[in-house]
């Protein structure tokens, strides 16, 4: 190519096939953007290139002199991170990424969706307060969990294994009737319309609503005074009624609004009507304190939240699953370490590490970079037979039957192989009144940045 100025090489694997392709930055031809335009060789695999800048849409036509391809998509699953426009949330694990399917009860949102554990066992799908783990008989179904109130419709609403008991649709005595049966009395097993009228107890035995002569049932509730009713102007209150929360003994027990919104029913100082979200539980109420058991124990709507296995700043991960500091949504695995800030920004037990990598090539002088001032020079960096000794090995251009631009001017060489080749992963551009900056991409099709 003899138009304009060749500026720059950079070589990088453009199409994922394995074989390291060319791109050429120009330069020069000040009056014809065309000739600047930069160019791109597809590596053929049989020693021949095929130029196709336009096609990858990386045929930019500015004063460049050198461009890095950088790989935004580190773990290799095919999405980029978050940090530079992806969708990725934590790009140093493939497992993890939009698109997996069935997140796994691990304090960790592998789908990236927001949300840690969903439809798993330790979720609270539904947003009643209660995860399959804290005993939701039903978690897609937020009027079914422990200490729901049972209503006639076929359905377990309380998890206890019993549907539909305490309703009228249900045999609470087991006597063969119910309320809607005909069952007068259904919390007195010698009541039904199949019983017996008892002579002399002063109760409607078989629910035809007449009690045995010589009782007088001033209510009409099937029982009189003799029989226990202990407000006989009131057809509601007699032994057997529902208890409703009314401050009236109705099923004249001796106790107020027993098992009913209004009572304290677990001792835990706190009623339905207080907040209790489960009153058949002491250890749930609105003072209790938050425990790992997929369970809502503090009535506040949330579930297992300020525990290890909940991801109090929605970053991802949990205290569980590694987030060193789960009050802070920009610190957890996979995160980018931020120079100079003194905070372990990827739970990684490191503070600040590989912060002063000064060339911008991925690799600090700390952790083996031969040359920290050269972006070329790098552990795993491909040998460029330049009389350099680019991939910090000890030996210089390793591979090549010559030097390239080596101390005697030598020609080009060639290279044994290819499987030194390294794109770096991160870098600066030193540039010369303008740069191109060129995201490695795989997909032709891919629209231009």
């Amino acid at each position: 190519d003899e138009e304009g100025w060749s500026t720059g090489v950079s070589m990088v694997d453009i199409n994922g096939d394995g074989w390291l392709d060319i791109y050429v930055c120009k330069s020069g031809s000040l009056q014809d953007p065309v000739a600047r335009q930069n160019k791109l060789y597809i590596n053929l695999k049989d020693n021949s290139f095929r130029e196709a800048a336009a096609e990858y849409g990386l045929n930019q036509h500015g004063f460049s002199t050198q461009a890095y391809f950088l790989d935004y998509d580190a773990d290799g699953d095919g999405h980029d991170w978050v940090g530079v426009g992806g969708d990725d949330c934590a790009d140093a694990d493939d497992t993890v990424h939009p698109g997996v399917s069935g997140e796994t009860p691990d304090g960790v949102d592998e789908d990236c969706d927001g949300d840690v554990d969903e439809e798993t066992s330790l979720y609270d799908d539904d947003g009643d307060g209660y995860s399959e783990t804290g005993g939701d008989c039903d978690d897609a179904d937020p009027g079914a969990h422990p200490g729901a109130v049972e209503t006639l419709d076929g359905t377990d609403e309380d998890c206890d294994g019993i549907i539909d008991d305490g309703t009228d649709g249900y045999d609470d005595d087991g006597d063969g009737f119910t309320e809607l049966e005909g069952d007068c009395a259904d919390g007195d097993a010698t009541v039904s319309p199949d019983a017996s009228e008892v002579w002399g107890d002063g109760i409607d035995n078989d629910c035809d609503g007449t009690v045995d002569s010589g009782a007088t049932d001033v209510d009409g509730d099937g029982y009189s005074e003799s029989a226990g009713d202990c407000d006989d102007e009131d057809a509601e209150a007699h032994p057997g009624a529902e208890e409703v929360p009314d401050y009236v003994d109705n099923d004249c027990d001796g106790l107020v609004d027993e098992d009913t919104s209004y009572s304290d029913d677990d001792g835990d100082g706190f009623t339905e009507a207080e907040g209790d979200c489960n009153d058949d539980d002491y250890g749930i109420s609105p003072d209790a304190e938050e425990r790992l058991d997929g369970t809502d124990n503090d009535c506040d709507g949330l579930v297992d939240e300020g525990t290890d296995g909940y991801d109090d700043d929605a970053d991802g991960f949990t205290e569980t699953a590694g987030d060193c500091d789960d009050d802070d949504e920009s610190v957890f695995p996979g995160s980018s370490e931020v120079p100079d800030n003194g905070i372990d920004d990827d739970c990684d037990g490191d503070v600040d590490e590989s912060v002063d990598d000064v060339d911008g090539d991925g690799v600090s002088a700390a952790d083996g970079d031969c040359d920290d001032e050269n972006g070329w020079i790098a552990p795993g960096m491909m040998e460029m037979c330049d009389g350099i000794d680019n991939n910090c090995d000890g030996v210089i251009d390793e591979g090549c039957d010559t030097t390239v631009g080596g101390a005697d001017g030598s020609a080009a060489g060639s290279k044994g192989g290819c499987s030194t080749a390294r794109v770096p992963p991160a870098g600066f551009l030193w540039a010369l009144g303008a740069v191109a900056l060129i995201r490695r991409r795989r997909d032709p099709t891919a629209e231009s940045r």
